[in-house]
C-alpha cells in the first residue's frame, strides 16, 4: 500500500473546545458544579435506559450544556442489586466538578428514587473528575 503524502489522512488543526452547538465556550470566571441533576432521556428499552447529566451550580441554577452520561440497567436475578448505573460526570470549562463523591451519591440516590430503581438495591460505577467511584446499595438481609 502506497503511504504517499497525498493518500495521508487529513488532519484536525482546530482543537478548540467547543459547546455541542459548535459555538466556542464563553470566557469567564469558573463556575462551580456542586451537584447533579438529570438531562435528557436518551434511550429507554425495557431493560436500560440512558439519560445525560446536567451539572448543578453553586448558585442553584443548572448548567447549559450536559456535563456527562449516565446509563440505568435492570439486571435480572434475585441474589444481587437488580440495577447497574454506569457513566460518567466530566464539566468542561467553563464549570470545574467541586462536588465532593458523597455529594455524588447522594445525588445519585435521589435519581435511582425519581426512576423507581430502588426496588432491590443498585450498583454504581461512575467516573467523576477523571477517576472511578463504586457504590453499592442492597440489603443483604432481607433475601
Amino acid at each position: 500500500m502506497d503511504r504517499s503524502k497525498s493518500n495521508s489522512r487529513m488532519r484536525i488543526v482546530n482543537l478548540r473546545a467547543g459547546t455541542s452547538d459548535g459555538k466556542d465556550l464563553p470566557t469567564g470566571p469558573a463556575q462551580d458544579v456542586t451537584g447533579i441533576a438529570l438531562g435528557f432521556r436518551m434511550v429507554i428499552t425495557e431493560q436500560a435506559e440512558v439519560w445525560t447529566v446536567r451539572g448543578v451550580l453553586s448558585d442553584g441554577n443548572a448548567t447549559k450544556d450536559d456535563i456527562g452520561e449516565l446509563s440505568f440497567v435492570l439486571i435480572p436475578g434475585s441474589h444481587e442489586p437488580a440495577t447497574a448505573i454506569t457513566g460518567f460526570v466530566a464539566p468542561q470549562a467553563p464549570y470545574t466538578l467541586t462536588m465532593t463523591e458523597d455529594a455524588l451519591w447522594k445525588n445519585l440516590r435521589s435519581i435511582v428514587v425519581q426512576l423507581g430503581y430502588d426496588q432491590e438495591g443498585f450498583y454504581a460505577a461512575v467516573g467523576m473528575g477523571g477517576r472511578y467511584c463504586y457504590y453499592e446499595e442492597y440489603d443483604r438481609s432481607r433475601h
